[in-house]
């Protein structure tokens, strides 16, 4: 016993301390009296060794409480100390109704000692089982038959002994004493078998045993009180009886059923109390504490009717954070979750007690605003909104600036279904998605015409990618001086069901704002690798496929992880990949992006420099960036033949002295071709040399063109 409390912590080890002291105080009181009987041939009763058989009752109580861990749970200490004292009282009384059946005079012949020994023992093994049906993940419940089988033991050999006591007909050389012996091996094999495992979960088919604890502890009232009634049915003059250990024990059976009704009614209070709990939380938002979707319902529509009666106006604001995702993207869903709370309390704080709020999910919220006088009030509580969730957000040493876009639908003039009612403050703060954001707009019958199309976009949108709505088509970047293929550039394509296909500056920036994008472009670099492997090791061993990356994927922080895993999973070599990115991607965090520019790069994979010339084109910028490739934009190869080829002829010879390569897009004439050819500029792309192909096209195209040239290196 004393060696496994090393083995635990805190309470439960000094629990196996106490087991141990009793079994030394029991040990003590054994030897104490094997010397007055076998070398004095006094055998006094009672004496000191009863003290140390005591000590082993009392010391396993105090060690089965601490190694059961009894508080943890939800039900507490106090209806564990109600039920152990009413398993106590009710098997003691049982006993004792036995005893007095057994003999018409207990207490004239069998002493008050020898009768407590059993009853202890029963007491202990109550309280075990009791427990064990509490805490089933606990040392007592584990390997419990060995401990119970113990406890057994002990308890028939004091009942032999106390019969034996009681009649002068002890032995102390008698079998008896083989178990005390084996109850006491039995215990020790308990402990010896309870080693403390990684799970804490040991004992096997754990869902039957907890199913079996609580069928127990619910009849557990039961049986207190048939132990009760039936000692007071069968026992006839019970309180009227002479004997004060008689009435003592009537006494205890009427304390047994106060007890039951006492911990019924704590019972019934827990399960109304749970019950309470339960439908608060079905109606509130777990994260925010705010109401939830379902609640606001039935709460709109109570509002609605109330304003009908009244002759007032109510009003719906929907709330929707702008770019709330990049929070979850750059710094966790924890951070996230924080700020998402943050924003759910600076927003109840800007409305009146008799109004709500609701999270719809996501970053997404509705307010009701009930008994308003007109629509402007309704704008006057957005923009209280809209200053409050602005209001910078400090979370560990780091701020985060919010900006919300809010859209306002006022009953009864824009309805008066709540359902109606939140559509149109949905359909109303879309327009301010579209607009600059962080405003306000009111609804009105317009924008049915000008928001709902988009909707329906991002409706079929969404699960678009699990449908298999995507594809990637591949335009070849041509040498403008040999015609032949360098690389090929993929292009992401939707063909819905029910739209139709739908443009790449259509679906994208929706993508973006959605939270899709990031799924979205990591199937895009697994597809594409997939494709240039293939098309590599059908000959092609120098093909190099370029991937746009979007600025919100670029920022995770397991991008370059994700590259690498790609890389890995398709054998590819880092040569095989090009990724295009844009300026305001790149300068948004300079220090941060030349990091992973540079793993990139040390990888074998180029970067190159989309759209060159509509974003920042500082030269500062560009002699920073750790880019291999410029694509010119097609508007200013458009603008070449009308406007002149300056600017054109700048970009080339700058990107010549940071010895770059360019490539010019949306080359369709021959003219422009021409120009390029005459500027320096090495590659073209566009639709002069080649319209993006399916996947399955390439391999034609391919061989159509059997010499493809190898990408230059790093730095050439």
């Amino acid at each position: 016993m004393w060696r496994r409390s090393a083995s635990f912590q805190g309470k439960v080890a000094w629990g196996w301390r106490f087991f141990s002291f009793g079994l030394l105080s029991w040990s003590v009181g054994q030897l104490y009296f094997a010397v007055l009987d076998n070398f004095t041939s006094i055998s006094p009763y009672p004496s000191f060794a009863d003290v140390g058989y005591f000590g082993l009752a009392l010391c396993f109580a105090v060690g089965l409480w601490l190694v059961g861990e009894i508080g943890k749970g939800q039900r507490g200490d106090v209806r564990f100390t109600l039920d152990a004292v009413m398993i106590s009282l009710a098997t003691g009384l049982l006993y004792w109704n036995l005893i007095l059946r057994a003999s018409p005079h207990p207490f004239e012949y069998q002493p008050w000692i020898a009768l407590a020994y059993p009853l202890g023992d029963l007491i202990l093994l109550m309280m075990a089982v009791l427990i064990a049906l509490w805490s089933p993940h606990s040392p007592v419940a584990r390997r419990f038959p060995l401990l119970g089988i113990g406890l057994v033991l002990f308890l028939v050999a004091d009942a032999i002994y106390q019969t034996q006591a009681g009649t002068f007909q002890y032995s102390a050389s008698g079998p008896l004493n083989v178990l005390w012996t084996l109850g006491a091996v039995s215990i020790g094999c308990w402990a010896y078998f309870s080693r403390p495992s990684a799970s804490q979960d040991t004992m096997p088919d754990i869902p039957r045993w907890s199913e079996l604890a609580e069928a127990a502890l619910t009849l557990l009232p039961s049986f207190g009180f048939m132990v009760s009634l039936w000692l007071l049915m069968t026992t006839q003059g019970l309180l009227a009886h002479t004997s004060k250990a008689v009435q003592g024990a009537a006494l205890c059976a009427l304390l047994l059923i106060s007890l039951g009704l006492v911990r019924q009614v704590l019972s019934l209070r827990m399960e109304l109390g749970l019950r309470r709990k339960l439908q608060g939380q079905a109606s509130l938002d777990t994260l925010t504490g705010v109401f939830n979707r379902r609640q606001i319902t039935e709460r709109l529509a109570g509002v609605i009717r109330k304003a009908t009666q009244h002759g007032t106006s109510s009003a719906v604001l929907f709330i929707d954070l702008d770019r709330f995702k990049r929070i979850n993207d750059a710094f966790g869903h924890r951070t996230g979750d924080e700020v998402l709370t943050e924003a759910a309390r600076r927003i109840g704080r800007c409305i009146r007690d008799h109004d709500s709020i609701a999270r719809m999910g996501g970053d997404e919220f509705v307010v009701i605003l009930s008994r308003i006088r007109d629509a402007q009030e309704a704008g006057l509580v957005a923009q209280r909104i809209l200053h409050a969730v602005s209001r910078p957000i400090v979370l560990n040493d780091q701020s985060f600036a919010l900006t919300a876009s809010i859209g306002i639908a006022v009953s009864p003039d824009d309805g008066q279904v709540g359902e109606a009612l939140v559509h149109h403050a949905d359909l109303a703060m879309y327009q301010v998605k579209k607009g600059s954001r962080n405003g306000y707009q009111f609804y009105s019958e317009t924008l049915k015409v000008d928001v709902q199309p988009q909707l329906k976009i991002e409706a079929q949108l969404l699960g678009a990618l699990e449908r298999g709505e995507f594809q990637l088509h591949y335009q070849p970047l041509v040498e403008l001086k040999s015609g032949r293929i360098h690389s090929l550039e993929c292009l992401l394509r939707w063909v819905s069901p029910v739209l139709g296909a739908v443009p790449p500056g259509t679906f994208v920036p929706l993508a973006e704002e959605r939270g899709l994008i990031v799924e979205m472009g990591s199937w895009v670099l697994r597809q594409a690798a997939e494709h240039v492997s293939t098309w590599r090791e059908a000959g092609h061993s120098q093909l190099c496929v370029s991937v746009n990356i979007s600025p919100v994927q670029f920022e995770q922080p397991d991008f370059v992880a994700l590259v690498d895993s790609i890389l890995v999973e398709y054998r590819l070599p880092g040569q095989a990949l090009l990724l295009e990115l844009t300026e305001g991607s790149l300068i948004k965090d300079l220090s941060a992006s030349n990091v992973k520019l540079a793993q990139l790069r040390a990888r074998g994979i180029r970067i190159g420099l989309d759209d060159f010339g509509t974003g920042f084109s500082s030269l500062s910028y560009l002699r920073q960036l750790q880019v291999d490739i410029l694509k010119i934009d097609r508007s200013f190869i458009n603008a070449m033949e009308a406007e002149g080829s300056a600017f054109v002829h700048m970009i080339v010879q700058l990107a010549q002295h940071l010895r770059l390569t360019t490539v010019a897009e949306g080359i369709e004439t021959h003219s422009q071709r021409a120009i390029l050819t005459a500027l320096n500029c090495e590659i073209g792309q566009g639709y002069l040399f080649c319209r993006p192909q399916p996947a399955e096209a390439i391999p034609f195209l391919l061989r159509s063109h059997q010499h493809v040239r190898v990408p230059e290196a790093i730095g050439s």
